[in-house]
């Protein structure tokens, strides 16, 4: 299986960070681009700005341009590689992915599964624990003994209640699944807008929990700021709880339809 890890030339830390971790030889580093200094008329060219604003109510950042524009790029490189089949996985990280342990072995597990979907989620962005409790309030999926386990594993896979923001710290997407992303004239999505991705590109997107990968906490400079928030909105999700978890028993007993 291919894999990627997309990072700033710049970010000479994060790599080390990253490659200190057991099994992760066999990545291929690409240069994330940077469109930090690019001018107006440039990002106009390769980024439609106004339908990201129709879509999320804001103006894009440089940023969210850069990142979306890197992930595509990979996506390209996905495309055009004879060596990788249509329905195999590629995995694609970034470079402030933290690996739960024994994460090849837990990887190569879940591959052996045979999962039918095009995108599945290892990991997740501003979580600081392999199996918060900000996943099962927040982002519920169905009861854990309904749940497909992988086999000789503590992991599972499963629809969460519904799609959303998850990041794109570690993903797998399966060659077949990046040709709708290069297929349009230019992108004016987030990354990680996976419920476009499902409504628009008719993607199926499944989840792991526990995660396989975390947002690096040493590397999470707005950690405490997401801690706050959690904290501050807990009885307001806890409240919202009992129909998300209905929502995802429904959802994976329908088949994530």
């Amino acid at each position: 299986m291919k894999k990627f890890l997309i990072s700033l030339d710049k970010d000479h830390q994060r790599r080390e960070l990253f490659f200190s971790q057991p099994d992760t030889q066999d990545f291929t580093v690409f240069s994330a681009i940077n469109t930090m200094q690019e001018t107006p008329e440039n990002l106009t060219a390769l980024y439609d700005q106004e339908k990201f604003l129709q879509r999320y109510g804001r103006n894009v950042t440089k940023g969210e341009i850069g990142c979306t524009l890197s992930h595509l790029a990979v996506y390209a490189l996905i495309a055009k590689d004879t060596s990788i089949q249509e329905d195999e996985y590629c995995l694609i990280c970034e470079d402030d992915a933290l690996f739960n342990q024994d994460f090849q072995y837990h990887l190569t597990a879940l591959l052996k599964e045979n999962i039918q979907s095009d995108i599945i989620l290892i990991g997740q962005s501003k979580i600081d624990h392999f199996n918060h409790s900000e996943l099962e309030i927040n982002y519920p999926t169905t009861f854990s003994f309904l749940r497909h386990r992988i086999s000789g594993t503590g992991f599972s896979y499963s629809y969460p209640y519904r799609n959303y923001f998850a990041g794109t710290v570690a993903y797998l997407i399966k060659k077949s699944a990046v040709k709708p992303f290069l297929a349009e004239e230019k992108p004016y999505w987030l990354a990680d807008d996976y419920i476009l991705f499902e409504n628009k590109f008719a993607l199926d997107i499944q989840v792991i929990r526990p995660l396989l990968a975390i947002e690096n906490p040493t590397l999470m400079s707005n950690l405490e700021a997401v801690r706050g928030s959690a904290k501050h909105y807990f009885w307001q999700k806890l409240m919202k709880y009992p129909l998300k978890k209905l929502l995802a028993i429904k959802r994976n007993l329908i088949g994530g339809k």
